[in-house]
């Protein structure tokens, strides 16, 4: 596990965090501050971006935002299987961790 994870410059500006933001009804800020948040969980307690047996709720309660599990399937920054969540591109922004 890593100490730190990388802040994408233009965060708050890419399209799946405004489309985040508009889902949720918050500010393109609040959501790249809220999908840091979950992202930091995640290194935290998995391995490799797989969180198994969880479900998209437990993200609603890592964020402090109702629905917020659901919003992040929808815009694509996470995916559900028959074993938990799943975070793609865990390898691209984790390599540290794992």
């Amino acid at each position: 596990m890593a100490e730190w994870i990388p802040w994408t410059k233009g965060l708050p500006l890419k399209p799946e965090i405004a489309h985040l933001a508009r889902i949720l009804g918050i500010s393109r800020y609040e959501a790249a501050c809220r999908c840091m948040a979950v992202w930091e969980w995640a290194d935290e307690n998995t391995v490799d971006g797989n969180a198994r047996n969880a479900l998209p709720a437990l993200l609603d309660d890592v964020a402090g935002v109702t629905g917020f599990g659901n919003a992040l399937l929808e815009v694509g920054g996470l995916l559900v299987d028959d074993e938990g969540l799943i975070f793609p591109n865990w390898e691209r922004w984790n390599t540290n961790s794992a």
